[in-house]
């Protein structure tokens, strides 16, 4: 019985006997058991076939976003790029499988801790481990309508976020701050703005795909 229909048998038979190494290897370090990650791969190497812009066996960043809209809700494109910083910490135009394979694991079945390392990755726009105030205003920019008096409703947004995540008053929100402040309360998790899709997306991409 073949995974994906749409594929002919023989093509589907050779991709996966290529992927067997990275699906062992994946199977190790994601949440997915090797069927589901045979068949997000599969997943990943239709959207490459579509994709004009591929490179070296690889998915562009341009058709990732077009994905990201469409099955993760994700629409915005400084968090999408955000996002490709956090995932692969490089400036690559394109997206390896393995990076795919990764970041599905963790918007579908991540833990609390994952989704924490990988939320801050995403706020932590200048790689410091440390958000500081400036740069806070700039991700809370992006979180409230742009209109008349925005500014003012920004900085007080910065304020609380300060009081509330500088947990040792340094005036800047380290990797541990933020830690401590989403385990003991998790809805903090996006506190500072979308970096993961939401649950109706999530679910509907795991009944669509992985519901075997």
């Amino acid at each position: 019985m073949n995974l994906d229909a749409t594929l002919d048998t023989a093509e589907e038979i050779r991709f996966l006997s290529k992927v067997s190494g990275l699906v062992k290897r994946l199977a190790r370090s994601t949440h997915f058991t090797h069927q589901e990650l045979e068949v997000v791969l599969l997943v990943y190497y239709k959207i490459l076939k579509n994709d004009p812009d591929a490179a070296g066996g690889q998915i562009s960043r341009q058709q990732l976003t077009t994905v990201f809209d469409t099955a993760f809700g994700i629409t915005d494109m400084a968090v999408i790029r955000r996002i490709y910083a956090a995932l692969d910490g490089g400036n690559s135009a394109h997206v390896s499988m393995e990076t795919w394979a990764r970041m599905v694991s963790l918007y579908v079945r991540g833990t609390l801790e994952e989704k924490i390392q990988y939320c801050y990755r995403v706020y932590d726009i200048q790689r410091e481990g440390m958000i500081r105030r400036d740069f806070l205003m700039v991700l809370m920019r992006g979180c409230v309508r742009q209109e008349e008096g925005v500014d003012e409703a920004v900085k007080d947004l910065v304020d609380i976020l300060m009081t509330r995540l500088d947990l040792d008053r340094d005036g800047a929100i380290s990797f541990e701050d933020y830690r401590k402040s989403v385990a003991g309360t998790p809805l903090l998790l996006e506190c500072l703005g979308q970096a993961l899709p939401d649950r109706i997306h999530v679910e509907a991409f795991a009944t669509t795909f992985l519901v075997m």
